[in-house]
């Protein structure tokens, strides 16, 4: 980008607008970049054109407006019936139990509906649009954590043990506390004390696939 045509600071300050935020590391968190780009894009004065497109395909918000400051920030029509809300990113809500047998969980042939999540939210998570699935928990196996119907959020780029774990074996998808043992080998449990542990060793683990960290739930109080 030429400088005298764009002025990075000026751009930065709408990306904040247009997704909520205002510390610079937000906007880091935000693209999965080092907060240390932030910092050179300011020095350079200049703003790489990938995270603008990038907000442009989230947001649908118009590239004159952007990078020129031309027109009031309006989302394009084309985009406006996806686009919803600026302040929240829509997180899908999978159905899993129709997908568990094709071998693919999350198709966007398997959305049911989406969840709004506040931008500033994700951004202080350290949470990103793109590693992120939503699923229903079926049963009481980690009763006295998750029940029955609760909706969880899962980071599908976080997978490894400890805590609590979406996990894929064969063609069930369970949600099970894992622990890494000191042999190597992976502890399976549920919190409902009705359900044995199982343990997974090294050679076994072709058998299993770790999808994603369940990062917060959301259901019932009882």
């Amino acid at each position: 980008m030429n400088s005298e045509k764009y002025n990075g600071l000026e751009i930065l300050n709408r990306m904040k607008e247009i997704l909520g935020l205002e510390r610079d590391k937000d906007i880091a968190a935000h693209f999965g970049i080092n907060p240390q780009m932030i910092y050179n894009w300011k020095a350079r004065g200049t703003i790489p054109l990938d995270q603008c497109v990038q907000l442009r395909s989230e947001k649908g918000v118009s590239l004159d407006w952007l990078l020129l400051g031309l027109g009031d920030g309006e989302v394009d029509a084309d985009y406006s019936s996806q686009v919803g809300d600026r302040d929240y990113t829509e997180v899908p809500l999978y159905d899993v139990e129709a997908s568990a047998g094709n071998g693919s969980f999350f198709s966007q042939e398997r959305v049911i509906s989406y969840i709004k999540f506040r931008n500033d939210w994700l951004a202080r998570e350290g949470l990103h649009a793109k590693d992120l699935a939503s699923i229903r928990v079926s049963g009481d196996s980690m009763d006295g954590t998750l029940s029955d119907g609760d909706t969880v959020l899962i980071d599908c780029s976080r997978k490894k043990p400890d805590g609590v774990f979406a996990i894929r074996i064969g063609d069930s998808l369970r949600i099970k506390r894992l622990q890494t043992m000191a042999d190597g080998s992976l502890r399976v449990s549920s919190d409902n004390a009705l359900y044995q542990p199982e343990t997974i060793h090294p050679e076994n683990f072709g058998n299993i696939e770790i999808v994603g960290l369940c990062y917060w739930r959301a259901g019932r109080v009882f």
